[in-house]
């Protein structure tokens, strides 16, 4: 080997001797933020969910209030997803969905397979526990928790997880810029024809 040459590796130390880390940051809309990384960790502004809600449709009520399979209780309201109901009456149930908050005196949920309506009222066929099918506040993501570390390559998982806390956008690194050169006489540009040799 020419002694004047570097090996491969020695090389290849060399160059990494020039790398520098990108340190410059922007901000990027949270939905194009795939494939860049994270600059600065990402900490929930909010509780996720933001309220106890319904984890599915049935009837919220008081588990006390059903102290037997059976017990029929009048139905004082509806509460579809996107609303919010009033404060739960004792002795009453509310017809309730998927994702709507739980009315205030209301301490469970009562899927509608174990229910029957009857009229104005319904039968609760099962005796609930309190808490049942109920989503607390904050037990997904509480506020102030980290939800993406710092450093972290986003994947698109990675940034529906920041939209769902609410973050619009992202800190990111720079992206890099990347230069490719090749060298030599026996080089073509792609589409000319290839001379004796050539490449």
């Amino acid at each position: 080997m020419n002694g004047n040459m570097l090996s491969f590796d020695e090389a290849y130390e060399k160059l990494l001797g020039f790398v520098r880390p990108v340190r410059e940051i922007e901000n990027v809309d949270t939905m194009v933020a795939a494939g860049r990384v994270l600059a600065v960790a990402l900490h929930s502004t909010i509780n996720q969910p933001p309220m106890d809600n319904s984890a599915m449709d049935g009837y919220a009520l008081r588990a006390a209030d059903v102290p037997a399979a059976g017990t029929r209780l009048p139905v004082s309201q509806r509460i579809p997803a996107g609303s919010v109901g009033h404060a739960l009456q004792p002795g009453t149930a509310a017809r309730i969905f998927t994702g709507a908050p739980l009315p205030p005196g209301a301490d469970t949920v009562v899927m509608q397979e174990l229910c029957e309506h009857d009229g104005e009222d319904v039968v609760i066929n099962t005796v609930p526990t309190p808490g049942e099918a109920v989503r607390r506040m904050g037990e997904d993501i509480a506020e102030g928790e980290e939800v993406l570390p710092s450093g972290l390559r986003l994947t698109p998982q990675a940034v529906a997880l920041a939209a769902s806390v609410g973050a619009a956008q992202l800190p990111v690194y720079r992206r890099l810029k990347v230069a490719v050169f090749s060298t030599g006489s026996e080089l073509v540009m792609p589409g000319e024809p290839l001379p004796p040799g050539g490449i």
